[in-house]
This record gives C-alpha cells, structure tokens and sequence, in this order.
C-alpha cells in the first residue's frame, strides 16, 4: 500500500494535516500500517507507534459502549431500565429515558450544552437534568454527548467504580491495550499529538482533552477523554471481528451493530454509527451497507466491515490546525483508496 502511504504524505506537505497513523485490518489481522507527518505545527516529534491521540468521540464506542455491554451481558442492567431507577432525584420529563434510548441517542436530550468553554463548571446529574428535551424520547435521534455523559455517571453508579478504572480493569487490560488511558499528562507521557489551541493559556493544547466538557469533568467521561494509539485500537477492532479475541458476546456485539433507531432517522446501532449508501459518509463509498464506525472531532475515525473483514482506524490531529481544517473531504478519500488495493489484493 505504498500508494496510500503515498496519499497521506501527500496530503502533510499540502499543510492539510499536521501528521496520520493508519492501521487496516483485512480478516481481523494487521495488514498494514504506518505513521507520517508530526504531532504539531513545530514539527518536533515524528509521529511514531507510540504516538497518542485524542480519541474524542470514539470514547462513545471505546469505553463507554463496551462497557455497559459487559454490564448488559452480566445482567446488570437491562437495555429496558428507564433512567430515573437509577437516578431517583431526576426530574419527571426524563425518569422514563431507557438505557436503549441513551445508547442510540433517541433519548429526545439536545446535542450540547448552550454554551461550552473550559473555564466553566460542570455540576453534575443537576446539568443534565436542568436540559429540556427536544423530542419525546424514543422518536428521533439527536447525536448528543449529553446522554453519553449520562451513560458514565450510569456506569460509575452500577460498579461503585471510576469509570477510567472500570474501563481500564474490564477491557484495555484484556484486551492488551496498553497504551489507552484518560489523562495521560498525569503520567508524564510526552508522545502525544496536540490538538487545538488554547487562547485561555496562550498554547496548543496537548495531554489534556480538547473536548469542554470533558476537561471540566476531571478529563474523564463518558462522551470523550480517552487517548490511544492507531495500534491499540486495531486491537479493539480485532475484538469485534474475532471470536477468539472478543470480550463481549457475540449476541451483544450483533445488537449493538444492528441498525437500532427508527425508519426515516440516521442508521445507528448502540453507540456505533451505521453506514448508509443514500448518505455520504466518512467511510467513503465501497464499505458495505452493514458496515459500523465513528467519528471524533479532534480527527479520529474507525471503521469495521464485517461483510468483506476489513477495519480502517484513521487518527489525525486535524483540529490541531483549526476547526475549519480539511478533514470531511479527506477522510472517505483514504478510506476508497484503502478499500480499492484491498478489492485488487
């Protein structure tokens, strides 16, 4: 694939991206992989294997999913529990929002906050609360990191466990993701692509999320926070491609794959993202309809195809140049040009 690698170097001399770490699985093994460009605009650091990126939303499919699928396969909770069993104190209009509902994003929660700045505090479940829901519950879906962040509290309240230390202890340690973790300035990591930057501090920020309101939730959450390597998560596709790999049950895995949400809204499955042919997505044109991903806004993606056994993970620090940055248009790209040496191989 010397064309693809070709294609991302390419597109770092263009200025378009300050660096990429590109893993494609084809039948749930490493097929290839490499790693171009700097983890900034200074050009310092090469990125390398070692590089961590912030995942962004893939914390949505990453932590938060896989683990309230152990909780489900466990029977500790049931995808029909509402909410408000679990969070008594919350008010009337949101104690019937089920588990099912948060987790395909029909739970009727806005997107966002109204206002989001890293300088703010976050009280939570009252914020949560506080929010007026848009649809009834069940209708529509309405991508929101604020059911999400629900789904954390949720599963810190079911474990008695921080949800870092559950997530850490029940899937990246079983799994061999040794170099996943939220808050990695704490370890003194310094490999680390920087994202955005920070006019409260004068400087790019790196090590610590980019994302609001996952900074002044402590950097842990259940929307964003986790940082990885392109290889750890080519591990974590593994696990969803192989029995022999998977730490979630096969019958979990296919619900939560399946496309959950109710005809005329988006294609979503629990937390993943489904494709759909009749729209444009980030996995560009020849991944099959049954094909499952997402997306984070710092630059991250991945992709798995269970139909033709391939995966994409696609890590960039693209916000790094700014949020008017080239990545919509780039993504699909690699992903056809991947998908086009694979049909030829």
């Amino acid at each position: 694939m010397d064309d693809v690698k070709d294609l991302l170097q390419e597109w770092v001399d263009k200025g378009w991206l300050p660096g990429a770490a590109l893993r494609v699985l084809q039948g749930s093994e490493l097929a290839f992989s490499c790693d171009v460009g700097t983890t900034s605009v200074d050009k310092s650091q090469p990125v390398t294997r070692e590089t961590l990126y912030d995942l962004a939303s893939l914390t949505k499919v990453t932590a938060t999913l896989p683990a309230l699928l152990l909780l489900l396969q466990e029977e500790k909770i049931r995808l029909e529990d509402p909410i408000g069993y679990f969070f008594p104190d919350c008010p009337t209009d949101k104690k019937a929002i089920t588990i099912a509902q948060l987790l395909t994003h029909t739970s009727g929660l806005p997107a966002d906050l109204e206002e989001r700045t890293r300088k703010s505090q976050i009280l939570l479940p009252d914020l949560l609360y506080q929010q007026k829901l848009l649809q009834e519950p069940g209708k529509k879906v309405i991508y929101s990191d604020l059911g999400m962040i629900w789904l954390g509290l949720l599963i810190e309240k079911v474990t008695g466990v921080r949800l870092d230390q559950f997530v850490t202890q029940r899937v990246f340690a079983p799994l061999g993701m040794n170099h996943t973790l939220y808050c990695p300035n704490n370890h003194s990591i310094k490999n680390i692509a920087n994202t955005e930057f920070d006019s409260l501090t004068g400087a790019y920020i790196v090590g610590e999320v980019h994302d609001e309101k996952a900074f002044v939730m402590g950097g842990i959450a259940g929307h964003a926070g986790l940082f990885a390597t392109a290889d750890d998560l080519a591990r974590y596709a593994q696990s969803w491609m192989d029995e022999d790999r998977a730490i979630i049950s096969k019958e979990w895995r296919a619900a939560a794959i399946r496309c959950q949400t109710p005809a005329g809204t988006e294609r979503r499955g629990y937390c993943w993202q489904s494709n759909d042919p009749s729209h444009p997505l980030s996995c560009g044109s020849t991944f099959h309809p049954d094909s499952y991903g997402h997306t984070g806004f710092t630059g991250t993606s991945i992709w798995i195809d269970p139909v033709h056994e391939w995966a994409v993970i696609f890590l960039t620090n693209a916000v790094h140049l700014g949020r008017d940055n080239q990545l919509r248009r780039l993504r699909p790209m690699i992903h056809d040009a991947v998908t086009a040496h694979l049909k030829r191989a």
